[in-house]
């Protein structure tokens, strides 16, 4: 249903899609969403729960034997290489995003945490590289962390809009470039 459930928000956000319309894309009835998950809301935050699984999950492969400065540069590869992965589940990602400011504006919170959790992660990878001497140590982590997070998801937002790979590799390049500017 998860599925199904992106599939319909990738295609007509959040505000367009109906826990009816999820039951019959998944190939149950229409009333099987709400028992599952009791409403819209329910079902969103668990399409942003499956996610964070999935992604958590990929990148224990992605930043297997990593650390620092390199575990930064591969996090931010798999957070902008999701398009590659599944296109129709980023552009539901984003959808979420951005009507939770608006449509839905009782997924702020979920969303909020869940883009915490992300920088986190980078803050994390930064404060590493500074402890093993890769990364100057007056570097601002939680700063850059927002920064680089806001700088993939609008270079995902563009992407999503137009289709310009070539812009999203070179936007991939600039942040490498800015990331090994870190280096002490």
């Amino acid at each position: 249903m998860l599925a199904a459930a992106a599939t319909l928000i990738a295609r007509h956000g959040v505000a367009g899609t109906t826990l009816a319309e999820v039951g019959t894309e998944a190939g149950y009835s229409r009333g099987l969403p709400v028992e599952r998950y009791g409403s819209k809301l329910g079902l969103i935050t668990a399409l942003l729960e499956a996610t964070e699984r999935w992604f958590e999950r990929h990148l224990e492969r992605v930043l297997a034997g990593k650390s620092g400065l390199k575990a930064l540069e591969r996090r931010m590869e798999a957070h902008m290489g999701s398009v590659d992965r599944s296109l129709e589940a980023t552009a539901a990602l984003y959808a979420i995003y951005t009507e939770s400011h608006s449509v839905m504006p009782e997924l702020k919170d979920a969303v909020a945490a869940f883009t915490a959790r992300w920088a986190a992660g980078l803050v994390a990878h930064m404060r590493e590289g500074q402890a093993l001497g890769e990364i100057r140590p007056d570097l601002d982590c939680k700063a850059e962390a927002r920064f680089l997070l806001a700088a993939m998801r609008g270079l995902m937002i563009q992407y999503l809009m137009d289709r310009s790979s070539g812009d999203l590799a070179r936007g991939k390049k600039i942040l490498r470039a800015h990331c090994r500017g870190y280096r002490a």
